[in-house]
């Protein structure tokens, strides 16, 4: 009886180590996993906190961007930022090509108004990448927005005159409208001004350090005009 006794004992004592050691194999194995899986949090946490600090700069940027503008890139070969409609205009700043800008529904003699940067001003229309929105604009199927003044000047033209659908093409409604109403204002090409007055009585043309000049002569105002743009407009 005693030798059997033995005999049970002496197989169960290397079962119950042999079971032990699978346990504590396990349990150094969940271990592991348990701080993998810690580290993989601390991980997540970190890129959780980045995300939320991107979402709160772009929520920021968006609210900031008001909401009568249209996005844009300027063309590849960058644009000048400029502080008034005109390529006389001040430079604010120079937009390297391919960045993205905010183009206001406004514009005067093809110089949109915009916004880069926290920078407002104006940038010509040539070299804003082709953009539905901004085409659309100009053709007239959106509301035209002109900021810039403050009185409302009734203009009327038709539509079906072959040369208001050249203008149109040229150079958009809002300036084929002016021209076919005669008006002249700062920043025409002459192209603009043979369109809206016709030739000139006579022209002079001279070169100084800031550019060429040239001067039109009507019978009821002289034109000036500086490096190929109205500068001056004086009624006679």
């Amino acid at each position: 009886m005693k030798i059997s006794l033995l005999i049970a004992a002496l197989t169960i004592i290397p079962l119950l180590i042999s079971a032990q050691g699978n346990i504590d194999k396990k349990l150094d194995s969940l271990k592991i996993i348990k701080n993998n899986l810690q580290i993989q949090i601390r991980n997540l946490q970190v890129d959780l906190q980045s995300v939320n600090k991107q979402i709160t700069e772009l929520e920021a940027q968006k609210a900031s961007i008001p909401s009568n503008t249209i996005t844009a890139k300027v063309t590849s070969g960058g644009a000048v930022l400029r502080d008034s409609p005109s390529s006389m205009g001040n430079t604010v700043c120079n937009i390297p090509g391919g960045q993205s800008i905010n183009v206001f529904r406004e514009q005067s003699n093809l110089y949109f108004k915009v916004t880069y940067n926290g920078k407002t001003g104006y940038v010509n229309y040539s070299t804003i990448e082709q953009n539905n929105e901004i085409d659309d604009y100009l053709s007239g199927k959106t509301p035209v927005i002109k900021s810039t003044s403050t009185t409302t000047v009734i203009r009327k033209v038709d539509e079906t005159d072959p040369k208001y659908q050249k203008l149109l093409k040229l150079y958009g409604k809002d300036t084929a409208v002016r021209i076919m109403n005669n008006e002249l204002w700062n920043g025409m090409s002459p192209g603009m001004v043979l369109e809206s007055k016709g030739k000139p009585a006579s022209k002079q043309s001279s070169n100084d350090a800031s550019g060429s000049l040239e001067i039109w002569n009507y019978s009821d105002v002289t034109i000036q005009f500086k490096n190929g743009e109205v500068f001056n407009i004086t009624k006679k």
